[in-house]
């Protein structure tokens, strides 16, 4: 292990966390093993315990999670050799490969196991969920329990609410929720958390049902309708960063212009000596089909170790001023802060050759001067 000095570098800082995880990953397999062991010979009823998961948390001091995946990892392993192998190299964390040691445990055929070692341990989750099956008695049962509790505080200052739906009505409500918050984004005075734009949210649908006023503008802010004036010579020869504005608006640059591009309904008006020479129908920059199969083949954001599921968007890996196109294949779903903070705002691009299911970012490459110098 390095004795980190301010001679170390970045790089040799990273491999040498990677190479603790590995070591911590070969620790796993051998506690596993010998836990198999001692659960052979019964060793919880030696020491009074309920369960072999109850012995593992009060002997090693460990949370029930850790000690859950230990008894789990260590009845399921021998009869996965692939994953107890992998587990004893180090190649995978010891997480990942109790993920998919559960992935397998939920009956995935062989094809879904091997394709899940392209997924982060948050995209395996997904994968094992995809395997639960849904019988019209569950949705039954998950519609009967849908309730909304109201409570007041004790003093009476205040009170709570809580509320549990069904996906698909809980997916409504959350998503009107979330557009009416996005129209308090710009409210003068210091920002407002999320969390709190989300209950005034709460509070002004409600106020408005007994009012029955419907706010102008309530229509979703991040789908807006744009005409995107692009000048082709000039975008091309200087890759989006000139050429190109909102008409009644201002002039955008590549990132603006492929995040508009990326979630607007957009016309684009291509020009050339400043004449529109082509026109697009005023459509959605990705097709509505198309944004809904990559969201259901992606299941949530991409980027590895990301599980945020907060207003997922497709992104276009090679960007359209690059050429990229709407193939799905050129698409990846990304949560809004990896979309308009990493991407659009700080300018990472996501590196084409990390896998689907965990892409990781690589810095954007230098753009070519701008020929116009401004």
């Amino acid at each position: 292990m390095l004795d980190t000095d301010f001679d170390t570098t970045t790089d040799e800082l990273e491999q040498d966390v990677l190479a603790c995880e590995l070591l911590v990953t070969r620790l796993r397999a051998r506690q596993a093993r010998s836990l198999r062991e001692l659960d052979a010979r019964q060793v919880r009823m030696l020491d009074g315990a309920r369960s072999l998961q109850e012995w593992v948390r009060a002997r090693l001091d460990v949370s029930d999670t850790t000690a859950r995946d230990l008894v789990h990892a260590a009845r399921s392993l021998p009869e996965h050799s692939e994953l107890e192998e992998l587990a004893d190299e180090g190649g995978y964390s010891f997480d990942r490969i109790v993920a998919t040691s559960r992935l397998a445990v939920s009956g995935a055929d062989d094809d879904t196991i091997d394709r899940s070692f392209g997924y982060d341990i948050s995209g395996v989750t997904r994968l094992r969920r995809r395997q639960r099956r849904i019988t019209s008695q569950d949705e039954a049962d998950i519609f009967n329990d849908r309730r909304l509790f109201i409570q007041d505080t004790f003093d009476g200052s205040g009170g709570r609410t809580t509320v549990e739906l069904p996906g698909f009505e809980h997916r409504i409500l959350t998503k009107a929720l979330e557009q009416r918050a996005d129209m308090f984004n710009d409210l003068p005075g210091p920002p407002i958390a999320k969390w709190q734009r989300m209950a005034d949210a709460a509070v002004s649908i409600a106020q408005d049902s007994l009012d029955g006023y419907e706010p102008a503008g309530s229509s979703p802010r991040w789908d807006p309708v744009a005409t995107v004036l692009v000048d082709a010579p000039l975008a091309g020869d200087t890759r989006g960063e000139a050429g190109a504005e909102i008409a009644y608006g201002h002039r955008v640059g590549p990132q603006t212009l492929e995040r508009i591009l990326c979630t607007g309904r957009v016309q684009i008006v291509g020009l050339e000596h400043g004449k529109p020479v082509k026109y697009s129908p005023a459509t959605r920059g990705i097709p509505p089909a198309t944004r809904r199969f990559v969201a259901w083949r992606d299941g949530g954001c991409t980027i590895a170790g990301c599980n945020s599921r907060y207003r997922l968007q497709p992104h276009h890996i090679t960007p359209r001023v690059d050429g990229g196109n709407h193939d799905p294949d050129n698409l990846t779903t990304l949560c809004w802060f990896h979309h308009h903070v990493v991407v659009h705002g700080m300018g990472l691009r996501i590196d084409p050759d990390s896998p689907s299911q965990k892409r990781r970012f690589i810095r954007a490459r230098a753009r070519p001067p701008n020929p116009q110098g401004g």
